[in-house]
């Protein structure tokens, strides 16, 4: 039976240019589900398209697998710190306290808090700006008393002590603003300061109100990212600045999260193969070589000529018989060959080569 042909969307994929394009086309899929949704997601659907295709195709190559895996790393990382460094720098929403605290009636004590321009350089005047509402203090504390701006390179931070995530040493400052006695109208509140390092940068307020009955300060902060509590901005530098500042993280990312399980698989899969590899030699051993076709097994020589009954000694054919026996070796011959296979003697009786037998002694 004939083996099945590959079906030419296989076949083309083994070609130079079918190579070529199937690794650009996991690049570009493995990098839209790693930025624009989810990048768990794009574990799996590198391991489909970087391993599981390939290896239906037929192009089952260890080499070619891990070459072509590192390729795809090594191109996702920089595509995606495009999109990753537009989004640094995009502005975020304007941030409010808490709203669920009791004697607010749903509302923040702190609203539209922001930074602003959110990019710049070194010598741009930064400015932060919120509104307080004293009539939001929580039930049981008087009106705000001070009012504090965090800004560090640390997500949340709001003290130079580094908190879990970061590590010591990173810049940090404080702006304070404290309110008159018993404020009791909306104040928009500002804050000015020059950042003069490149960076992508952090930032936290916190308001201090007093408990009416035990007098100590109660403090609350606007409502952060849901990881670090942390407000993003402002970004200083321009576009390739933050570009590169990014890329180191993302290449570290994706080397971790896209190939240590693009690369485990590939070694387990790898270690299979050469697994049944081993049996099937075993099998070959066992079974010793095979002959080819048409032939006897290689290494070998053919058999000998089946042997002949020897007739006894001076047997003659008769006619019913086509056999005779040789006058000089008495070996068996056919009755129309004219030499003894075993001696070459003459079996023609022709007078040059006269048999033994008929010889006259001189």
């Amino acid at each position: 039976m004939q083996p099945k042909q590959p079906s030419p969307f296989r076949r083309f994929l083994r070609t130079r240019v079918g190579r070529v394009l199937l690794i650009a086309v996991t690049i570009l899929v493995v990098f839209g589900a790693y930025v624009y949704v989810e990048a768990l997601l794009a574990i799996p659907v590198f391991l489909l398209f970087g391993l599981a295709l390939p290896i239906w195709v037929g192009l089952k190559r260890p080499r070619y697998l891990a070459l072509s895996g590192l390729v795809v790393v090594l191109m996702v990382a920089p595509l995606s710190t495009l999109v990753i460094t537009q989004d640094v720098r995009t502005p975020v929403p304007l941030s409010s306290s808490m709203t669920d605290l009791p004697g607010t009636g749903g509302n923040a004590l702190l609203q539209n808090a922001g930074v602003s321009p959110y990019t710049g350089t070194t010598s741009t005047n930064f400015t932060w700006t919120v509104t307080v509402y004293p009539r939001y203090v929580p039930t049981g504390n008087s009106t705000p008393v001070n009012l504090s701006l965090y800004v560090s390179t640390c997500p949340g931070a709001t003290s130079p002590s580094p908190p879990s995530w970061c590590s010591a040493g990173y810049p940090f400052f404080q702006l304070n603003y404290s309110f008159p006695a018993n404020l009791t109208t909306n104040t928009t509140v500002t804050f000015h300061h020059e950042i003069d390092s490149n960076g992508i940068w952090d930032w936290q307020m916190g308001v201090y109100t007093k408990n009416s009955t035990t007098g100590k300060l109660f403090f609350q902060t606007l409502v952060g990212d849901s990881t670090y509590n942390g407000i993003e901005g402002p970004v200083v530098g321009d576009f390739g600045t933050t570009y590169f500042e990014l890329l180191g993280t993302i290449y570290f990312d994706d080397a971790l999260f896209l190939g240590g399980p693009f690369f485990f698989i590939l070694l387990i899969y790898l270690l299979f193969k050469n697994r049944e590899r081993r049996r099937n030699e075993a099998r070959q051993r066992t079974a010793g070589p095979v002959p080819p076709t048409g032939g006897p097994p290689q290494g070998t020589e053919p058999l000998p000529p089946p042997s002949t009954r020897p007739a006894s000694k001076g047997a003659a054919a008769t006619p019913s018989s086509p056999e005779k026996s040789c006058p000089t070796c008495n070996a068996v011959v056919y009755a129309n060959e004219t030499r003894c296979w075993k001696c070459g003697a003459d079996l023609t009786g022709g007078a040059g080569t006269p048999l033994p037998s008929s010889s006259q002694p001189p």
